[in-house]
Formats: C-alpha cells, sequence, structure tokens
C-alpha cells in the first residue's frame, strides 16, 4: 500500500508541476493546499483515496478542466458518493450499535456532505465567477443530478457494506490493528 500511496503522490505532484509550468492557474494553490490533510492521516489506504479524490476532481477536473468532457462531473459525485458513506460507516460503526440506524446515518451523512459539496460549487460561482454548477445553463439541474448520482452511490455502498461487513472491515485494517501474537506453547 505504501507504494501505490508514493505512486500516486507522485503522479500528483508531477501533474501540478506540469500546470505550473504551462499553464499556470490559480487553482494549482487549492491542489496544494489541499495536500495539507495527508499530514494528519497516518494509514496509508485512507490517504491514497484521499490524493486519488483530490486529483480526479481538483487537479484532473478543475485545473486540466476534465469537468468539461461528458458525465465527468457526475462521475465525480457518485465516488464522492461512495467515499463518504464507507467513511460515515467506519466512524458511526462503533457508536451506533443499530444497523437500520448506522445505515440510516451514514446516508444522512453522505448527503449532508453532498449537499455541503453543491454549497461550494455555488460560492465558487459567486465568489470567484468559477460555474461549476453551472448555474448559467442547467442552474439546479445540474445540482439536483449531482445529488443524486452521489445518493445512489451511498445507497450501492451501503448495500455492499450490509452484505459483506467483514469485507469492507477487511480492507480498511491497518497492520497496528492486528499486532502478531506470541505464542504461550511451550517447547520440550
Amino acid at each position: 500500500m505504501k507504494k501505490i500511496y508514493q505512486i500516486t503522490l507522485t503522479i500528483y505532484i508531477l501533474t501540478i508541476l506540469y500546470i505550473g509550468f504551462t499553464h499556470f492557474q490559480y487553482t494549482l494553490f487549492i491542489s496544494v493546499i489541499l495536500l495539507a490533510p495527508l499530514l494528519f492521516v497516518k494509514n496509508k489506504l485512507y490517504q491514497t483515496e484521499y490524493l486519488i479524490y483530490v486529483y480526479l476532481t481538483q487537479v484532473l477536473g478543475t485545473s486540466c478542466q476534465f469537468y468539461n468532457f461528458p458525465y465527468y462531473d457526475k462521475c465525480m459525485h457518485f465516488l464522492s458518493g461512495a467515499i463518504f458513506v464507507i467513511l460515515a460507516y467506519f466512524t458511526l460503526k462503533n457508536h451506533i450499535p443499530e444497523k437500520k440506524y448506522l445505515y440510516l446515518m451514514m446516508n444522512c451523512v453522505e448527503m449532508a456532505i453532498a449537499f455541503l459539496w453543491e454549497v461550494f460549487e455555488y460560492s465558487g460561482l459567486i465568489l470567484f465567477n468559477y460555474d461549476a454548477s453551472r448555474h448559467y445553463t442547467t442552474g439546479v439541474h445540474d445540482t439536483m443530478q449531482d445529488m443524486i448520482f452521489s445518493f445512489i452511490a451511498g445507497l450501492i455502498i451501503s448495500y455492499v457494506i450490509y452484505k459483506y461487513p467483514s469485507y469492507i472491515d477487511s480492507l480498511y485494517k491497518s497492520p497496528q490493528d492486528n499486532p502478531p501474537v506470541i505464542s504461550q506453547q511451550s517447547h520440550i
């Protein structure tokens, strides 16, 4: 996992440098700032997921204008729904013992984040005249589609977590979670 993280981080940094030297944009500052949370997360899988997500949304999506490609925005909202439900699951599973409330809360958290993301996109229009939500052409239609795509991904991943919780848990276990066991057997 450490190797994948290092490769991902290298690609991220090289892309930022390339964009900086070829066609500088203010979005590069945001791309660099978004590396800061990596300092506070120790799990390499979380770091790698975060880095890939920020790379796809901020670096490629905004700086390289991938959001101009049809359905790229929808794919990113779908991906965000999946990621935030997984994060909600690991954050809430030890605090909400009853499964039906856990899955309800996971999807509520995911939808709240989707809403805040849409507010973030709208504030980009107001503050920087960056029309990420395509307010002038599609407006509410784009916002609703984004939230629906995120919601659908959240439901799908919730179902997967419900059916296969041990598999999901095993994907996100770090080596520190399973310390080596010293055998108590006597040797004769």
